[in-house]
């Protein structure tokens, strides 16, 4: 938890935290920056080298040239509580909606950090995609923004690729600079 406030607390410093996780084998493929998202209501930390999609806003796919499998991408979001009404604990709303595949048998939590206004979580399926998604809610509130991302190996994803293992930390470092 106290990595979570840390980060959120040193946004303005996401960006270089982020690029410095990024191994310097791959810096021509993936850098980070500083956006501002969602009407302009949330400061994110998104990858630069990417293409930013328009439909749906916030959402970003690697280039046709990179290192990452095409069908990998980078969102971030707004997600509605039931109905958009006001919801006092978030966890059992993002469970069923945002982080339902990763909560199933077939994927592995690498990490899953809880509070009471944040959700973070790393898992890894047995395909060798991965999925980093970070929620940032307020009980009582009726919307949740998030961070996620999807990474697949070049060629769909068969098995593990270690390529990915050295990417995560740097998409993690993303995530968590993510600030309202």
């Amino acid at each position: 938890m106290k990595l979570l406030l840390l980060a959120s607390a040193l946004a303005g410093d996401a960006a270089l935290a982020a690029n410095k996780k990024v191994p310097v084998a791959y810096v021509d493929d993936l850098q980070f920056k500083v956006a501002v998202l969602l009407e302009e209501k949330v400061k994110a930390i998104v990858p630069s080298t990417w293409v930013a999609q328009s439909t749906p806003k916030g959402s970003y796919e690697p280039p046709q040239d990179g290192v990452l499998g095409r069908e990998s991408e980078f969102r971030i979001g707004v997600m509605c509580g039931p109905s958009c009404k006001p919801v006092d604990d978030w966890t059992p709303v993002l469970e069923a909606e945002l982080l339902k595949e990763m909560l199933s048998w077939s994927w592995r939590k690498e990490r899953d950090e809880k509070s009471l206004t944040q959700r973070f979580m790393t898992a890894r399926a047995s395909n060798g995609t991965v999925q980093v998604i970070r929620v940032i809610s307020a009980p009582g509130g009726n919307k949740a923004v998030y961070c996620r991302v999807r990474l697949i190996p070049q060629g769909g994803g068969i098995t593990h690729d270690p390529l990915i293992d050295k990417l995560v930390p740097a998409f993690e470092e993303a995530c968590l600079g993510m600030k309202l």
